[in-house]
C-alpha cells in the first residue's frame, strides 16, 4: 500500500476517533503527578432529546480526569476522524471536570479527595442522563447549556 492510502485497507476497521493520552487542557489542570488522559471508561450513545446538543452523540469519560467528550454516532467518516468535543460541566457558574465535582463532594464529606473519575452513564424518564462514580456517592443528573 503506498502513502496516499494509510487507511485504504477495506480489511481493516479503522477508529473513527482517537485522543491522545497528552491533552494541553489537561496537562494545564493535572495534578502534580503529571497525570493526564489514561483510559476511556463509560461510553453510551445517547439517544434521548432531553439534551439537544448531545442528541445522537457517543458520549465517553476519560479516566482519571472525568473528562466527558462526545462524538456523532451517526454520521461517522468515510475517511479521517470525526472531532471530538468537549462536554463541560458548569457548577457554581465555573467550568469543572467531574474529577473536580468529585473532590469538592469528598472534601464536604470530610474525605480524602478522590485520585480519579470512574465515570458511568444512566437514563432516567424523559431522556434524562445521570453520570455516576463510585467515589462520592453522587448521581448527578446532565442538563442542557442555556
Amino acid at each position: 500500500m503506498g502513502a496516499g492510502h494509510q487507511r485504504g485497507d477495506s480489511r481493516v476497521t479503522y477508529p473513527v476517533a482517537e485522543y491522545d493520552h497528552v491533552d494541553p487542557l489537561l496537562v494545564e489542570r493535572s495534578p502534580p503527578t503529571g497525570r493526564t488522559s489514561t483510559a476511556a471508561t463509560g461510553v453510551y450513545v445517547y439517544r434521548g432529546n432531553a439534551i439537544p446538543q448531545l442528541a445522537n452523540r457517543v458520549l465517553w469519560g476519560d479516566m482519571p480526569s472525568g473528562e466527558i467528550f462526545h462524538i456523532d454516532a451517526d454520521n461517522l467518516p468515510s475517511g479521517g476522524q470525526a472531532a471530538i468535543r468537549r462536554v463541560l460541566l458548569i457548577h457554581d457558574g465555573e467550568a469543572k471536570t467531574l474529577l473536580q465535582l468529585i473532590q469538592e463532594k469528598n472534601r464536604e464529606q470530610g474525605k480524602q479527595p478522590a485520585a480519579r473519575a470512574d465515570l458511568r452513564y444512566g437514563t432516567g424518564p424523559d431522556g434524562q442522563v445521570f453520570i455516576m462514580n463510585k467515589h462520592d456517592g453522587t448521581i448527578r443528573l446532565l442538563v442542557p447549556g442555556r
